[in-house]
């Protein structure tokens, strides 16, 4: 890292020279002004590929945050939208939850749905996952007793 430091520090320099004092320029070599240029390149190069990792990486997490979602575009000038599970119709402008929990938004041009209740992973095999649809709840439970409540581990949506 000192090494990128230094570098950086004679480029830095270097600009500082030919701002200030064209004839201090003289005082740096070609190889020297050579390398200089080639790690500015690497060091750019390098920055880019990261950013570039590190977005794709975010974008790959991404459907772990908002898994289950789906856009249906609408014809031109549509007034309303159709909710594909209870098949009822919704203005322009409007939000719902439909029977299965689904969150549904209706705009001028598409509709998107989103999930409402997560799907929950990481519990016991004598367990068992119960959803209420009339509350868009749901609780892990025994199997063989449902009063009693198991742990689960993640909850994704």
């Amino acid at each position: 890292m000192n090494f990128i430091r230094n570098y950086q520090h004679r480029v830095l320099s270097v600009l500082f020279a030919l701002w200030l004092h064209k004839t201090e320029f003289i005082m740096y070599d070609q190889n020297q002004i050579q390398r200089i240029a080639e790690l500015q390149v690497t060091v750019t190069s390098d920055t880019i590929m990261r950013s570039a990792v590190l977005v794709l990486g975010l974008c790959a997490l991404f459907p772990l945050f908002c898994g289950a979602c789906f856009i249906s575009q609408l014809e031109e000038g549509a007034t309303h939208c159709q909710d594909e599970t209870d098949k009822t119709w919704h203005a322009v402008g409007s939000s719902w939850r439909n029977s299965q929990c689904v969150e549904c938004s209706c705009e001028s041009n598409l509709m998107t749905c989103c999930e409402g209740l997560a799907t929950v992973t990481g519990y016991a095999d004598n367990c068992v996952v119960v959803y209420d649809y009339t509350k868009c709840t749901f609780e892990v439970v025994n199997k063989n007793d449902p009063s009693e409540h198991c742990d689960y581990e993640a909850i994704l949506k």
